[in-house]
C-alpha cells in the first residue's frame, strides 16, 4: 500500500447504499454509490468499506469486520482488499486525499442513451411526481385499470378503429395534431416511471432527450431504483405503460366530448408503442422488467462476467459474477443465446441497407431543396419551414445509422488491432482479417451503390461490478423508415 494510508477512508464521492434487495444471486450482494453510478460488492468488501472512516487502523477494521460477518479477517486481509479491490474502483482515497484514477473514460455503448441532454432536473420533476404518485395508491390503481380495460374493450370490440384511420387518411391536416399528442403522451409516459419511483421511496434524477440506437428518444434517469426492492423496481419499469394507458383513456374521454374521430387513432398508436416497448433485446421497458424480475441489475453490463463464470477457458480473464440461483442462471443463459443473434441480425441489416438509405434520403433532400427554393421565391415561410423540417427528419436517421455503426465497430476494431501488434504473424493475420472485412462490406454495398446499376438505388423500408445507470426511454416520433427489430 505504497500510496494508500494505513487508516483508509472512503473517497468523498461515495455513499453506502446497503443491501441489494430481491437479487438473483445466491449470496447477498451490497451496493455502494460512486457519483451517479452504483457498484455491486460482496458483503466482505462492503463491510471493509463501511469501516474505512479514516480513523480506524487496519487491525481495528479487521476486528469489526470479523464481528459483523462469518469470516475471520486479519489486517493483511484488509490491506489486500483495500489495495486490490476497493482502491482501483475509486472507493478509497489515497494519502493526499485524492482518488485512484479510474483510467480511460468510460466508453459509450450503443445500447444506452447516447448524446443525452438533461432538459428537466429534479427541482421540476419532484413536485410533479409528488402529486402524480397518488395514481399508484391501490384503490386508485384498481379503478384506473378497470376503466382502461372497459374503454379499450369498447374501442376494439364495439366501435372499431377503421373509421378513425380512414378519417386521418381523408384529412391529413390532422397528422401534425396527432404527432403532437403522441409527443405529449411520451412525456406523460416518462412521468409514469418517475412517479412510480417516487411512490417506492426513491427519486428520478431528471428527464431529458438523447439518441438510442438510431432514434431520438426521451428518457428518465431511474438509477436510484437499484436501492428499492424487486417489486418496487418492477412497478417503476411498468409505470410508463400505466401512464400511457391513462393518457389513452383521457383521449377517449375527449372523443366523447368532441366527437373528433381521428382522436381514437392515438390509443391505437399508444398500444402499438407499448408492444414495441416490451421488446427485451434492448434497454426498453420490457428489458428492465425482465431484469428486475430475475434480480439481475443489468443484463448487458454483466453479460461478459456471466460468461466468464460459466465457461472453463482460463485465458478468458476478468471478473466473474457471484453465484446465481439456478433458475436465474437459466434465464440469463437463454437471454444471451437469443439476444446476441438478434442484435447481430439487426446490425447486419443496418450495415447492408445503409447505402440504400443514404441514396434515397439524398434524392428526397434534393427535391425538398427545390421546394425550399420555390417557397422562398414566393415568400412562403410556411413552405420553407416545412421543407427544412423534412430535410432534418430525413438526415437524422442517416447520421444516426452511421453513428451506430461507428460505436458498434470501434471496440472490436481497436481490440483486434491491439491483438495483432504482438507478433509479425499476428500483424499479417490482422491485415488479412481487415482486408476480408472490407471485402465483405464492399460485397454488401456494391449492388446498392448508384454506379453499380447506373441509377440511384430504390428506397427501402427503412467480485465487484459497476452497474450501468438505468434510463427508461420513449421514442417521441417514428420516422418514415421502418425501425429495426429490437430497436426507454
Amino acid at each position: 500500500m505504497a500510496d494508500l494510508d494505513q487508516r483508509p477512508q472512503l473517497a468523498p464521492n461515495i455513499q453506502l447504499a446497503g443491501e441489494m434487495e430481491g437479487s438473483g444471486f445466491v449470496d447477498q450482494q451490497w451496493l455502494i454509490q460512486r457519483d451517479s453510478r452504483y457498484i455491486q460488492l460482496t458483503e466482505l468488501l462492503y463491510r471493509v468499506a463501511e469501516q474505512a472512516n479514516g480513523e480506524r487502523t487496519l487491525d481495528e477494521i479487521a476486528e469489526r469486520v470479523t464481528e459483523a460477518t462469518d469470516s475471520i479477517v486479519t489486517a493483511d486481509h484488509v490491506r489486500f482488499l483495500v489495495q486490490t479491490r476497493l482502491a482501483p474502483l475509486g472507493l478509497i482515497a489515497t494519502r493526499d486525499g485524492s482518488v485512484v484514477s479510474q483510467g480511460a473514460a468510460r466508453r459509450q455503448s450503443p445500447l444506452q442513451v447516447n448524446l443525452r441532454v438533461m432538459t428537466v432536473g429534479p427541482r421540476v420533476v419532484d413536485p410533479i411526481t409528488q402529486v402524480l404518485q397518488v395514481l399508484y395508491a391501490p384503490p386508485i390503481l384498481i379503478t384506473m385499470l378497470t376503466a382502461i380495460a372497459i374503454a379499450h374493450g369498447w374501442l376494439y370490440f364495439l366501435h372499431g378503429v377503421g373509421s378513425s384511420v380512414n378519417n386521418i387518411l381523408k384529412f391529413p391536416a390532422m397528422i401534425p395534431v396527432l404527432i403532437t399528442l403522441m409527443i405529449v403522451s411520451g412525456v406523460f409516459h416518462e412521468l409514469g416511471h418517475a412517479s412510480a419511483l417516487r411512490y417506492g421511496g426513491a427519486r428520478a434524477r431528471g428527464m431529458g432527450a438523447g439518441l438510442y440506437l438510431i432514434y431520438p428518444v426521451m428518457y428518465t434517469d431511474t438509477t436510484d431504483s437499484y436501492r428499492l426492492g424487486r417489486w418496487a423496481r418492477v412497478r417503476t419499469d411498468l409505470g410508463g405503460f400505466y401512464f400511457h394507458l391513462i393518457f389513452a383513456l383521457g383521449i377517449m374521454a375527449l372523443y366523447f366530448v368532441t366527437g373528433q374521430e381521428f382522436l381514437l387513432v392515438v390509443p391505437v398508436l399508444i398500444n402499438l408503442d407499448i408492444l414495441y416497448q416490451c421488446l427485451v433485446f434492448v434497454r426498453f421497458d420490457g428489458y428492465w422488467a425482465l431484469a428486475d424480475l430475475t434480480g439481475i441489475p443489468d443484463f448487458f453490463s454483466q453479460m461478459t462476467a456471466f460468461v466468464r463464470s460459466v465457461q472453463p477457458i482460463r485465458r478468458f480473464k476478468g471478473g466473474k459474477l457471484p453465484r446465481l440461483k439456478p433458475w436465474v442462471k437459466a434465464v440469463f443463459a437463454t437471454y444471451i443465446v437469443v439476444t446476441i443473434p438478434v442484435l447481430a441480425f439487426v446490425f447486419s441489416l443496418v450495415l447492408r441497407n445503409l447505402p440504400s438509405v443514404v441514396a434515397a434520403a439524398w434524392d428526397s433532400i434534393v427535391l425538398l431543396s427545390r421546394d425550399f427554393s420555390y417557397a422562398r421565391s414566393n415568400g412562403d415561410p410556411t413552405g420553407m419551414a416545412a421543407a427544412i423540417a423534412q430535410i432534418i427528419l430525413l438526415a437524422l436517421p442517416v447520421l444516426a445509422s452511421a453513428y451506430l455503426l461507428y460505436i458498434l465497430g470501434r471496440t472490436p476494431i481497436q481490440a483486434f488491432w491491439k491483438w495483432s501488434k504482438v507478433t509479425p504473424v499476428r500483424r499479417v493475420t490482422g491485415m488479412l482479417g481487415a482486408a476480408a472485412a472490407l471485402a465483405l462490406v464492399a460485397f454488401l454495398w456494391a449492388p446498392k451503390l448508384p454506379f453499380a446499376a447506373g441509377t440511384a438505388p430504390a428506397p427501402t423500408g427503412v467480485e465487484s461490478f459497476e452497474i450501468a445507470g438505468r434510463t427508461h426511454v420513449q421514442t417521441p416520433v417514428s420516422y418514415p423508415q421502418s425501425p429495426p427489430v429490437g430497436g426507454n
